[in-house]
């Protein structure tokens, strides 16, 4: 039976990320399980932005947020069913987020440009952008033997940022022919795959090397706490045991009483 500091159910962004900083913050031993044979999830599909507002990029574009802004914004959408401790918190540790995998990790960020709230009309919400992030384009190669491990969308070509699409900058044209041909031939990903990319490389450098296969079963409990987890795998079951914790980044365990 292996044991680990921290056990990550998942492989998408949310998961990838709480491994970094799991192990950037004191656990030596992190282990990430994914049920697919490939990493990444919905989050390598996907645009790949986050919306954290008060940034420092925003600072140094000359374009501070107003953290009451953002505060007045979120109430204005949540029907009074959040936590108002709860919203202050995410506003104030976003940023610092971002500042910590930019230092201590290869995830790096830049405003989508021109990229609005989704509810610009609302209170404190943004026409101008700022808030919405996004990777650069990431060399795949630089994941190794992973490289070809990642889910991918295949209406979607991973080789443009989203600042290159009509939803940032407002752009009306593509990206020239030749230059998504050199990119392809470089390995060169943007988008979800740049953030997955970029988050399994953080990953890889730390000796966090996923699990694929592994289809967590049941939660393992030990005098109220959650110790462990049960694992389906080719092999047939197996257990590992999480010494401070687990965390669930898995999408649909919402619904599962």
């Amino acid at each position: 039976m292996e044991t680990f500091d921290v056990v990550v159910l998942g492989s998408g962004a949310s998961a990838l990320a709480a491994a970094v900083a799991a192990h950037g913050h004191g656990a030596a031993r992190v282990g990430v399980f994914e049920k697919a044979d490939v990493v990444g999830g919905t989050s390598a599909m996907s645009g790949g932005m986050i919306w954290i507002p008060c940034n420092h990029h925003m600072d140094e574009a000359g374009a501070p947020d107003s953290r009451d802004d953002v505060l007045t914004y979120l109430d204005s959408l949540s029907h009074g069913m959040i936590l108002p401790e709860l919203a202050a918190a995410y506003v104030d540790t976003g940023p610092e987020m971002v500042r910590w995998f930019e230092d201590a990790t290869p995830v790096v960020f830049e405003i989508v440009e021109s990229f609005p709230d989704y509810h610009p009309e609302q209170p404190g919400g943004s026409t101008t952008g700022g808030r919405s992030l996004e990777c650069p384009l990431f060399d795949f190669n630089e994941l190794g033997d992973w490289r070809d491990r990642v889910s991918r969308s295949r209406q979607m070509s991973p080789h443009v940022v989203m600042n290159e699409t009509t939803l940032g900058r407002g752009a009306t044209t593509k990206v020239p022919r030749e230059v998504m041909a050199e990119r392809e031939a470089a390995n060169l990903r943007g988008c979800g795959q740049a953030l997955v990319g970029r988050l399994l490389k953080a990953c890889l450098d730390r000796g966090i090397e996923p699990r694929t296969r592994h289809r967590a079963k049941a939660l393992i409990e030990d005098q109220g706490r959650v110790a462990g987890v049960r694992f389906e795998t080719a092999d047939g079951e197996i257990e590992v045991v999480a010494e401070r914790g687990v965390v669930l980044a898995t999408g649909g365990f919402e619904w599962n009483r």
